[in-house]
């Protein structure tokens, strides 16, 4: 039988206070001995495996913490049968199968406990439940497609966990990242986690038009040309949520009037005399620093204020380490089963150079990628020559852009040259 004096000498408190402390941590935690034997669960594990610590001290961790990990042997165990120091201490996904026998997705994260001297004393299995996070994927993506929004760095990981409390608020939204980071992909799935998610999504692009035009595209007109009423854009997502897919593109004018209908929540057609009250939920997005366009003179900084109470924002692709190899397979699979071809992976040449690139498109650059590859691919493998040629051949395209314009080019507008002479 395992000493119950064991788990107090970790760290020398009290026999009382470490299964305390660990029991107040939001994520589950098991001790371990040398072995892998129980000692002791806090209460968020016990939660999780239906398991007392009463009911599994002593017995080895396998039977306890029985999942996808101990398909094949132990990953903690060496041949030697004990724990050393940093023998597994990378984090690995998988599932846990409960008392119930219910799968359940988790992160497990196994971390040896040393004394001063550098001796082994226990292992701390960390295991994070991963449940809602796999719930909102699902969520946010109903059927497998090149448009759904994954990840799994930090970040996005962190964004997809926050974005159901998003959701929930009726607040405006600002969405910030480079162009092909995935802004219209959030501001649809903020809309499709939302309770207005049976009502309508409507796009807006702010193309340069004359403001009157704009203004009836936006608010839309009382008397339309034959005398009908004619909704604009807010209008017609009303109970729904708008997307204003480049903010800054808005003239300030329609900048002003958009600040008013956040606060009254209250349009004016063009022509009208009655306000329509409206209830829409706004989310504008931004491709470059919006408090740049402040300083600017481009957006309205009464506006910037307004809509950044919550804001949302993408990182580059070239920031999200881990997510480009996760992505490729993503859109691999996906783009496979769309073309109906066994294409299985990537070979090591092919992968080595799509993990470095830079991707300036971000997710839509990759993506795209990825549809090329597998549609020009003939076989099982995508092979570097299947990948588009601005990859193959980076040093080429670079010579290519930092190759001066042609001479043409520099001259002025309705300049020609000069005459030939005739022989």
């Amino acid at each position: 039988m395992v000493e119950q004096s064991t788990l107090a000498n970790v760290s020398g408190l009290d026999r009382a206070d470490l299964p305390r402390i660990l029991s107040e941590l939001p994520f589950g935690v098991a001790v371990l001995d040398g072995q892998r034997r129980t000692l002791f669960l806090n209460r968020a594990l016990e939660s999780l495996t239906g398991f007392s610590t009463a009911d599994v001290a002593g017995v080895f961790c396998r039977h306890v913490l029985r999942g996808s990990f101990c398909l094949h042997g132990c990953p903690c165990l060496p041949q030697g049968g004990a724990c050393a120091p940093g023998a597994c201490t990378e984090s690995r996904e998988g599932t846990l199968i409960n008392r119930h026998r219910r799968k359940i997705p988790v992160r497990l994260t196994s971390l040896p406990v040393l004394d001063r001297a550098g001796a082994f004393l226990c292992t701390l299995d960390v295991l994070e439940d991963l449940s809602a996070l796999k719930d909102m994927e699902t969520r946010l993506s109903v059927s497998a497609s090149p448009g759904q929004m994954v990840g799994r760095c930090a970040v996005m990981e962190h964004l997809l966990r926050i974005l159901p409390a998003v959701a929930q608020s009726d607040s405006p939204v600002l969405l910030t990242g480079e162009s092909g980071t995935g802004k219209d992909l959030l501001a649809e799935a903020l809309h499709r986690a939302s309770p207005r998610a049976r009502e309508s999504f409507v796009r807006v692009n702010a193309t340069p038009m004359p403001e009157a035009l704009l203004d009836a595209e936006l608010f839309g007109q009382a008397e339309g040309p034959d005398g009908v009423p004619r909704p604009g854009k807010f209008q017609l997502a009303q109970n729904g949520t708008l997307y204003l897919s480049e903010i800054a593109d808005m003239p300030l004018a329609q900048q002003g009037r958009l600040l008013r209908l956040l606060d009254e929540k209250a349009v004016l057609p063009a022509g009208g005399d009655r306000p329509m009250h409206l209830n829409v939920r706004v989310v504008a997005a931004s491709g470059r620093d919006p408090e740049d366009l402040v300083k600017a003179g481009i957006l309205r900084e009464d506006l910037f204020h307004r809509l950044n109470a919550v804001r949302l924002h993408l990182p580059p692709l070239r920031e999200r380490g881990e997510d480009v190899g996760f992505l490729l397979a993503h859109y691999l699979k996906i783009f496979a089963a769309k073309f109906r071809k066994q294409v299985l992976g990537f070979s090591d040449e092919a992968q080595a150079l799509l993990s470095s690139y830079d991707y300036p498109g971000n997710v839509r650059e990759l993506r795209n990628m990825v549809e090329y590859a597998v549609m020009v691919c003939a076989g099982e493998v995508i092979l570097p020559e299947h990948l588009p040629l601005p990859l193959r051949f980076p040093q080429a395209r670079a010579a290519r852009e930092a190759a001066p314009a042609p001479a043409d080019q520099g001259r002025p507008a309705g300049a020609h040259k000069p005459a030939r002479k005739k022989a």
